[in-house]
């Protein structure tokens, strides 16, 4: 790369970081993450979103890639016009058979990165999720902890712990708990026969699900535009429509995504969009 875009970069990535700065400047909170531990799993992933915005703003490219910190950011377009479900955190009462039956209604599968400990939990669940056709139950570590404040040989543990939820014939799928990666786990899931399943669209459930709208600094972080800060559903809408398709990340611990589920894929369908599974042919170039 010549000197002239490499100061172009940087130029753009400062810009970037001002007017980011300019805006939470608005907010009554920095966009700093909290020092303290979170309290619940919402605070949780509004830490690791802020925490990724000033990574992704201050730090270099090729240092963040060295490091594996995101793995679960993809840049290759998805299939055009085709979209994926992906539903993460279950099983939950009632929220698993919520989206089954939306699923069932629209005839149309997903993916489930389900929580070790949880599926123990509710084994009915999971095979509620198996006998209505959605074969892939996948891994999404055992207890839910941020890989990048664990040890190596916890990040072992965490994986192999939720290993058989897989199934000894279906695909062995792996997503990171808030989509932070490391080296070392990159590695053993791919050595254990694993794919790392990422997303070309948040659709930032987390954040609308206190109040139906998403704040300021969220919305820089999730990269919601102003129009859609008080729209779930319109957001998830033209975020499918500007990546032309793609993963979808959601969370079924939320209840506005449950109660938001069936206007989403019915918007999808009249928007002209196929449903498809992260297992299909077409999505293969998506997953690491």
């Amino acid at each position: 790369m010549t000197s002239f875009n490499l100061s172009c970069k940087r130029a753009a990535r400062q810009f970037i970081l001002l007017a980011a700065a300019s805006q939470c400047a608005l907010a009554t909170e920095p966009i700093q993450p909290a020092a303290t531990a979170p309290s619940d799993e919402s605070a949780a992933i509004r830490h690791h979103h802020f925490k990724r915005l000033n990574e992704r703003l201050t730090v270099e490219p090729a240092v963040l890639e060295g490091r594996c910190r995101y793995e679960s950011d993809i840049a290759t377009p998805p299939p055009l016009n085709r979209v994926a479900l992906t539903f993460d955190d279950g099983p939950t009462a009632p929220g698993t058979e919520n989206i089954l039956e939306v699923l069932k209604k629209y005839k149309i599968h997903a993916t489930f990165f389900m929580i070790g400990e949880k599926a123990q939990q509710y084994p009915e669940l999971v095979a509620k999720v198996r006998a209505a056709g959605h074969d892939v139950v996948a891994n999404h570590s055992w207890s839910h902890p941020n890989f990048h404040d664990i040890d190596p040989a916890r990040q072992a543990g965490e994986v192999l712990r939720t290993d058989s939820l897989t199934g000894a014939e279906g695909p062995k799928l792996f997503r990171y708990p808030y989509g932070n990666s490391t080296c070392e786990t990159n590695q053993l899931v791919r050595e254990h026969g694993y794919k790392i399943v990422g997303w070309h669209i948040d659709s930032c459930d987390w954040a609308y699900d206190r109040t139906g709208a998403i704040d300021a600094r969220e919305a820089i972080s999730c990269g919601v535009p102003r129009q859609f800060q008080n729209d779930y559903v319109g957001h998830v809408l033209a975020a499918a429509r500007a990546r032309r398709g793609g993963i979808i990340l959601m969370h079924e611990i939320h209840p506005n995504t449950l109660k938001s589920l069936d206007a989403i894929v019915a918007g999808l369908l009249a928007g002209g969009f196929e449903f498809g599974m992260v297992t299909d042919a077409d999505f293969q170039p998506s997953l690491r």
